[in-house]
């Protein structure tokens, strides 16, 4: 085999490897991404609400027919999430929200009839059920600050915050709404500045 034949194999290799490295970031975001959980938070969870003692809860997402944003409490192996006015708990198929810049991530004042005005801001998309945009929520219920789904559905009445509490879902109409916004500045460097 001639040296042109060779470096003409490794060049080929190198960019096959390179282009399998591009192709299996394009899903990724940069910023945030989703782990599977399996009953124990991440270290690099995000945190968006507070349960009744002050314990964070986290940002999580259930596939059950839809892809349906969750809330998953510390210390907790399930996560609850809200579906035609009722709570479901889920142990399979639940992903969890993480980010190595938590600090990129806002909390906007909301309601209804704004929530699908914000069309200047990073909106985090959280789940998917036909007939609306699903983004991600909170509100302050019964002493937690508690994580739902935030839609817009084509039939105004669905529209708001639904999260759930004790069994039930419970809609609000007024709300945050968590968005993402990449040009904040990273407070924490993967390098040691000299």
């Amino acid at each position: 085999m001639s040296l042109v034949n060779i470096t003409i194999i490794v060049i080929v290799l190198i960019s096959v490897s390179a282009s399998g490295q591009i192709i299996s970031r394009a899903w990724e975001v940069e910023g945030y991404y989703w782990r599977d959980f399996n009953g124990t938070v991440p270290s690099d969870a995000y945190p968006g609400g507070t349960d009744v003692t002050g314990k964070p809860i986290f940002i999580g997402q259930v596939f059950d027919k839809y892809l349906i944003p969750a809330k998953i409490y510390s210390n907790d192996k399930q996560a609850y999430y809200e579906h035609g006015g009722s709570e479901y708990k889920a142990t399979q198929h639940v992903k969890i929200l993480c980010t190595q810049h938590p600090e990129q991530f806002e909390w906007i004042r909301t309601n209804n009839d704004e929530l699908k005005l914000l069309t200047d801001k990073n909106l985090i998309i959280g789940g998917y059920e036909p007939g609306s945009t699903t983004y991600i929520g909170r509100v302050r219920y019964k002493g937690e600050v508690s994580i739902g789904k935030a839609i817009v559905h084509f039939f105004f009445i669905h529209s708001g915050l639904h999260i759930t509490h004790d069994g039930s879902g419970i809609r609000h109409t007024k709300f945050e709404v968590l968005a993402f916004n990449p040009n904040s500045p990273k407070i924490g460097l993967p390098f040691k500045l000299d």
